[in-house]
């Protein structure tokens, strides 16, 4: 592993442990000082509304600057308002006004630093090593966001929002300061040239490329059917199969969690160790497997409900581990599809404009299958929901090749 890559990843990994532990911990806290859920739910869209809408524009703009620059100023920014917001909460502060622009704005800079690094890593990895350091940088990212949560709510719990603020703080510094000492590095990339800032031209020019470019839009559109019907699973399917028909209780609820992120960083440790390999070659096949076990996991809640109420639970786990085995196989391949297909001067207006169809389809995602999962149960939403992923896969990736096209 070069020493540009090992860096980027350092200082990429605190910088994930922050950007987990914070957005877990804030509705905390808003619930605290309002009371109220309706209350916390509003302030949290608005908070998230405008690192969402803004995130082509951001695209179009981050390509003509310099990633590594960009990446330490927005985390010197976040490290500034987040020790800001600690100690104004310290001196018995807590307007909402004031927390709610603060949050806004750390929202947006956490999703201006994803897109950079991103774009940093098509641009100091080797296209053919793309899926190997991807796999690797989930492992990261996924223990972040497993254990950030866990030490964010107990830090919370015994201290208070304004020293999981502190905390913060001082991860996106140290993340800023490895980032620092990254050495200037040249592009490993041909297509890797200057782009002209011409703002609306080149959004203009971002939305031709995905739709001229067969295999982008695809995989676009892929990404968007697993956002819409898969995407819920945490916040609808997992507790209506197991908590609302099972009564498994939240003690070992827990578990399922766990088992999904032992997978998810085994396949991204399967990933990184192999020497060279190319995962699209069977996204089809992973695609349809993935929806394949989702629709077991309902077919066997119908079937076993009533009856071996531990042992359906001990299945869910070991299919929870499969599912997050499989997804990073399915997610890795489609990052790197992007890094390695897409021309560097496009990729910031190419990754903008999936976080918003991401950002949007989620949402939309979780609504739906909630209201699905209360006219037919979730068991049935989850068998409907992969049902339609399994349709539009066949009907998007036609043959075995077009994974690879363009």
């Amino acid at each position: 592993m070069s020493r540009l890559i090992k860096t980027l990843l350092i200082s990429r990994t605190f910088f994930s442990f922050a950007g987990a532990m914070y957005p877990v911990v804030l509705p905390l806290f808003i619930l605290k000082i309002t009371g109220s859920l309706a209350s916390s739910g509003l302030f949290l869209t608005l908070v998230m509304l405008p690192s969402m809408l803004i995130m082509p524009f951001v695209g179009v703009w981050i390509e003509g600057k310099q990633k590594k620059a960009v990446t330490i100023g927005s985390l010197t920014i976040l490290f500034i308002l987040t020790i800001a917001q600690s100690f104004y909460l310290l001196v018995g502060r807590t307007s909402l006004v004031i927390l709610g622009l603060a949050s806004a704005v750390i929202c947006t800079l956490f999703s201006v630093i994803e897109l950079a690094t991103k774009i940093m890593f098509s641009e100091i990895v080797p296209e053919g090593e793309l899926e190997k350091y991807n796999g690797l940088k989930s492992v990261w990212d996924n223990i972040s966001s497993f254990g950030a949560p866990v030490i964010g709510t107990m830090v919370y719990g015994f201290s208070g929002f304004e020293y999981v603020a502190l905390i913060v703080s001082i991860f996106f510094l140290i993340s800023a300061i490895i980032l620092s000492k990254m050495s200037r590095y040249a592009e490993t990339r041909e297509d890797a040239t200057p782009v002209k800032m011409e703002f609306f031209k080149n959004l203009k020019e971002g939305l031709q490329f995905v739709r001229e470019n067969k295999g982008v839009r695809n995989f676009y559109f892929l990404a968007s059917a697993l956002n819409l019907f898969v995407a819920n699973q945490e916040e609808v399917i997992n507790p209506g199969i197991l908590i609302q028909k099972y009564n498994i209780t939240a003690k070992i609820f827990g578990f399922v969690s766990f088992s999904f992120t032992l997978g998810v960083i085994l396949a991204g440790l399967f990933l990184a160790k192999r020497k060279e390999g190319n995962s699209r070659q069977i996204l089809k096949q992973l695609f349809i497997t993935n929806s394949s076990i989702m629709i077991i996991i309902g077919t066997l809640s119908v079937i076993m409900h009533g009856q071996h109420k531990l042992t359906f639970f001990y299945i869910f786990l070991f299919l929870e581990f499969c599912l997050g085995f499989i997804t990073i196989l399915i997610n890795v391949p489609m990052t790197s599809y992007f890094q390695s297909t897409v021309p560097i001067g496009y990729q910031g207006r190419v990754f903008g404009l999936l976080g918003l169809i991401s950002s949007l389809s989620v949402p939309i995602g979780i609504s739906y299958t909630g209201f699905l999962a209360q006219i037919i149960g979730a068991d049935f939403a989850y068998i409907v929901n992969n049902l339609c992923v399994i349709l539009i896969v066949l009907i998007v990736l036609k043959d075995r090749t077009q994974a690879n096209s363009n």
